[in-house]
């Protein structure tokens, strides 16, 4: 249900986006702006993001199978990755208009239009923002996350855009008001670099398949030591995170006198206590235990 509701809120999103663009070609083209002509750029990264959202979470979602053992979590943080470079391309030339502008000012002319425009990606966005949020909690999915914060950061660079262009038009007389566009162009500029650092940061992390958190690494040293008579020998303890999913691989021996459904029975119980501790926390993990070899006699 959650992989669903995650694909069907990208697919929204990506049609949403996908309805909005043609109408800001249009604004961009109508006017002189170049906030609009940026908020045209980061509606154009928007819209290739959600995109390749919808496309990894069809693929993410079909395939914990076969080929895949652990399912393709990881495609989520290269899909993260893919889209900050992507957006790092747009910076550069959002940066460059915007100097122009600063280095030749003028008054913003025929940017009504891209006031309605931009003022229904505001109201679309917030929406949007709201039920990634809401789903990334649920499902712990990094795409998600940074779907949520494509919205937030297209939500607030189109609300600077409109305030600043309702200004500019109406004091288009004025010569210093004239260098409140490019300003505003680089209010969704610091906006988009935000987004690229919170991306990058996030997808290499995960690529780099780090170990659970110290609070998780002592849900399991808990539930070892409450279970610490039901097994001989503990050796080691792996554990691995990664594309919002948990894994903790736990090495126990037990009594050589016990017969394979006492040690299955025991193994049961400590996996069922692992993941209820992880579930109180608001997490799901899969645990699985590897029988350590008997001492031969000597």
């Amino acid at each position: 249900m959650s992989g669903s509701a995650s694909q069907k809120l990208s697919f929204q999103a990506m049609i949403f986006t996908a309805c909005l663009f043609p109408f800001y070609i249009l604004a961009a083209t109508l006017t002189n702006s170049s906030a609009i002509l940026s908020d045209l750029l980061a509606t154009s990264f928007d819209l290739t993001a959600l995109t390749a959202c919808w496309l990894v979470l069809r693929v993410a979602h079909s395939a914990h199978t076969g080929k895949f053992a652990y399912g393709l979590g990881k495609l989520e943080n290269l899909a993260e990755l893919m889209i900050a470079v992507l957006q790092s391309v747009l910076v550069i030339i959002a940066a460059t208009q915007a100097v122009q502008r600063i280095i030749h000012p003028e008054g913003v002319s025929g940017a009504e239009f891209g006031l309605f425009v931009t003022a229904a990606a505001v109201i679309g966005n917030v929406v949007l923002n709201r039920k990634a949020l809401r789903l990334a909690a649920e499902t712990k999915s990094p795409v998600l996350a940074a779907q949520a914060r494509v919205h937030l950061v297209s939500a607030i660079s189109s609300g600077a855009v409109f305030i600043v262009t309702v200004i500019t038009s109406i004091f288009n007389e004025v010569y210093w008001i004239f260098y409140l566009d490019p300003m505003a162009s680089f209010v969704v500029i610091g906006f988009m670099v935000y987004n690229i650092l919170a991306m990058l940061t996030n997808s290499v992390s995960s690529l780099l398949d780090q170990a659970i958190g110290e609070a998780g690494q002592l849900r399991i040293l808990k539930v070892l030591t409450a279970h610490f008579d039901d097994f001989s020998e503990l050796g080691d303890i792996r554990t691995r995170q990664f594309g919002g999913k948990m894994f903790v691989e736990l090495h126990l021996g037990f009594d050589d006198a016990w017969t394979m459904a006492q040690a299955r029975a025991v193994v049961a119980e400590l996996v069922a206590a692992i993941k209820a501790s992880f579930r109180a926390a608001g997490d799901e993990v899969e645990v699985a235990i590897v029988l350590l070899p008997g001492h031969a006699d000597g």
